[in-house]
């Protein structure tokens, strides 16, 4: 596979301290991640590209690095100016997002592409003053660029803790550490058909009751000997998914099962 010379993407570091090699290390892989993945979501297998980014020069003074990649065939999906410069576009489009700037980001970011920008900008965001120049020239002709300075870097990293924040906090519809009783069940471990339960902090009315997977299920559905009860007469600690139907509760899928907390209702 060719190797394009003439393309290449120049991220410069104006720093004002010294910077971690580790940071440095860690900002460069999740940009070259990032790359892989915009790529590798771009083109379909029958595509012979490279994904990867490869470093075509180190230079002294500030932190310059010259990246380049391999060479895109021409098909219409890949793209005008290049993969590089195509790149820069939508990295400078999350970054931008990130600020504010837009209402949505150019494509659909997971936790982990949040977590992986929050490194790349962390030697500008921990280096007061500094800034972060991303270039892409083509024949030595700059064709795209775009600056990052700490105080955008910090604030980028400030919405990416919110942004993560609001992915792992629980939907309104999932509820933790409820107690929930059996109000009928079909003695059937092998079926959820005629399973009805009652959490009386969300709904007085018995809920049809599915598990989340089998672990749950059977580990749930085999009481320990020392409460002299079967499983259906206890009382359980779960983490549960409240289904709705025209925004009325109908089921109740439970996602954990706390086994140290069952107990008798009827025990004072």
């Amino acid at each position: 596979m060719e190797i394009d010379l003439s393309k290449r993407l120049e991220i410069k570091i104006n720093n004002k301290n010294p910077v971690g090699l580790e940071d440095l290390s860690l900002s460069l892989l999740a940009f070259n991640h990032q790359f892989q993945k915009f790529v590798e979501s771009e083109t379909n297998r029958e595509t012979d590209i490279g994904s990867e980014l490869l470093i075509k020069e180190v230079r002294s003074g500030s932190i310059v690095v010259e990246l380049i990649s391999h060479t895109a065939p021409i098909v219409p999906l890949l793209w005008e100016g290049g993969s590089l410069a195509q790149w820069s576009k939508v990295a400078e489009g999350i970054c931008g997002w990130l600020l504010g700037r837009a209402e949505k980001p150019p494509k659909e970011l997971t936790k982990q592409d949040l977590q992986e920008w929050n490194k790349f900008v962390e030697p500008v965001a921990k280096d007061n003053g500094s800034q972060m120049n991303i270039n892409v020239s083509d024949n030595g002709k700059v064709i795209q660029q775009f600056i990052i300075n700490s105080t955008e870097a910090n604030a980028m990293q400030n919405r990416i803790g919110n942004l993560i924040s609001d992915m792992d906090t629980p939907e309104g519809n999932i509820h933790t550490r409820k107690v929930m009783y059996w109000y009928q069940t079909k003695f059937d471990p092998n079926s959820d058909t005629g399973n009805r339960a009652i959490i009386d902090d969300l709904s007085k009315s018995a809920l049809k009751v599915i598990f989340e997977n089998n672990a749950v299920k059977d580990e749930m559905l085999h009481a320990e000997p020392k409460f002299g009860k079967p499983w259906h007469e206890l009382a359980y600690v779960v983490d549960v998914e409240v289904e709705t139907v025209r925004g009325t509760p109908k089921i109740y899928k439970v996602l954990r099962y706390y086994p140290e907390h069952t107990f008798d209702p009827d025990e004072d």
